[in-house]
């Protein structure tokens, strides 16, 4: 009996180890271990946690100032300079520094000395001068930026009508060049008096200026007979029909001398000897001084020139004949009716 007592006491007892082994009384906290913290918090939305972690706070770049260390010697000290701010300027900033600097280059060259014209060059001139050119343009003193190239040259142009070719360059800061090529006069026409004109070989009537040599001198009672204009006004074309009535010898500079005269002129001065005189009468037309002391016209009129001079040379040979000589003019401007006087 003993023995069955006590090994079902052990036994009982093994039992309650058991038991109080496998539970735990209450109040005693069980340990855990707490999983690791993510990174970033998700975000969460009334039930709804979203996918994608949000940051809750966003570190800002720091801006590292530079710093510059200045060595003193073989010492080996050095001095910290002071650090240079980073300046990020603006879209705004940078447009506005443009346009002060924009405003301040067009004030300079608007109102700068070194803009403003000293001096210019003329190149081509034989007998206009510098200051000639400088009183028509009034360039010096004016700021370069003012200064309009082809109204310059057509205001040279309308004042001296003996230029035949004009060319302006401009270049900075305050530099301009003129080229121009003159006309070179082949004939003086006197046309009564004090009045003179000269033609080059076009016929451009051209205002007595400087020296330009010998010329051929032709006497007159009126001016040139002119080119008709292509647009012609009423005053205007009374000027056409008596030039020398109405009009000064300023309008009739750069004008053109009729084609017919000039080929007469240029014919005659082939068929005439060295010595005789070009004239141009209002009434006779044109003519020459004979040598043996009268004058002789061929009219207005040249289209017949060449027969005109065969009847004057026959009206000679008569003249040598008879020995009868005219004492004033012989006029084969009608070649069915001439005259003498």
């Amino acid at each position: 009996m003993s023995v069955n007592s006590s090994s079902s006491i052990s036994r009982a007892e093994q039992l309650r180890q058991r038991r109080s082994q496998k539970t735990q009384p209450r109040g005693v906290p069980v340990k855990k271990t707490a999983p690791a913290a993510p990174r970033h918090q998700p975000a969460v939305v009334r039930g709804y946690q979203a996918t994608t972690s949000i940051p809750l706070r966003k570190a800002k770049p720091t801006k590292v100032r530079k710093q510059f260390y200045y060595s003193l010697g073989a010492s080996g000290a050095e001095i910290r300079l002071p650090a240079i701010p980073l300046i990020n300027p603006g879209a705004r900033l940078i447009s506005a520094v443009l346009l002060v600097i924009s405003l301040l280059a067009l004030y300079t060259i608007g109102f700068g000395s070194q803009f403003e014209v000293s001096n210019f060059k003329v190149e081509g001139i034989q007998r206009l001068s510098y200051g000639e050119f400088e009183a028509v343009l009034k360039l010096e003193g004016a700021q370069i930026i003012e200064f309009d190239p082809q109204q310059a040259a057509a205001d040279l142009a309308k004042a001296y009508p003996e230029l035949a070719f004009i060319d302006i360059s401009v270049g900075l800061p305050a530099e301009v060049t003129i080229q121009v090529v003159e006309r070179q006069p082949m004939m003086a026409w006197e046309a009564g008096g004090d009045t003179w004109y000269w033609l080059d070989a076009e016929g451009v009537i051209l205002p007595p200026r400087g020296d330009a040599g010998e010329l051929l001198q032709i006497e007159s009672d009126q001016i040139p007979p002119l080119v008709a204009l292509p647009v012609v006004a009423e005053t205007a074309q009374t000027a056409n029909q008596n030039p020398s009535a109405t009009t000064s010898p300023t309008e009739i500079w750069g004008r053109v001398a009729d084609a017919q005269v000039l080929k007469a002129i240029n014919d005659l001065l082939l068929r005439l000897p060295p010595e005789s005189n070009l004239v141009y009468n209002s009434m006779n037309g044109l003519g020459w001084q004979d040598p043996r002391g009268w004058e002789v016209y061929i009219g207005k009129n040249l289209e017949n020139f060449e027969q005109k001079l065969t009847v004057y040379e026959s009206i000679v040979a008569n003249f040598e004949k008879q020995g009868v000589y005219p004492q004033e003019l012989v006029s084969v401007e009608f070649i069915n009716a001439p005259f003498y006087r």
